[in-house]
């Protein structure tokens, strides 16, 4: 998916605890209160939407699409905790090869 596909309003949000996102984002009313629906961007694609209550944002930068996608994180951790949980399994990093060189060492113990 490209961002000229992809409708809406972009954002880069600063929230408290120094958490980043970067995504499309609207405004949405839920349990009474009004909060800032964020849908990170990750390797290209819309995440699950994040609900933030605007008390806990530091500081929106609206942008365009193309901006959007192009300063999203490029790896996973980069991404809050909470966001890295709800990744889907096709977008979690390969787990790495063990190194040869440890596994010898593992032999001692």
């Amino acid at each position: 998916m490209t961002s000229e596909q992809i409708e809406g309003e972009f954002a880069i949000v600063e929230m408290l605890g120094h958490s980043t996102l970067v995504g499309r984002i609207s405004e949405v009313e839920r349990f009474g209160a009004k909060l800032c629906q964020i849908e990170p961007i990750y390797k290209g694609e819309l995440l699950p939407p994040v609900l933030v209550g605007g008390a806990s944002i530091y500081r929106i930068t609206p942008c365009n699409a193309d901006v959007a996608f192009r300063k999203a994180p490029a790896a996973d951790y980069l991404l809050p905790a909470p966001v890295r949980a709800r990744l889907p399994v096709e977008a979690l990093p390969k787990p790495a090869e063990p190194d040869p060189d440890f596994a010898e060492v593992e032999e001692l113990f």
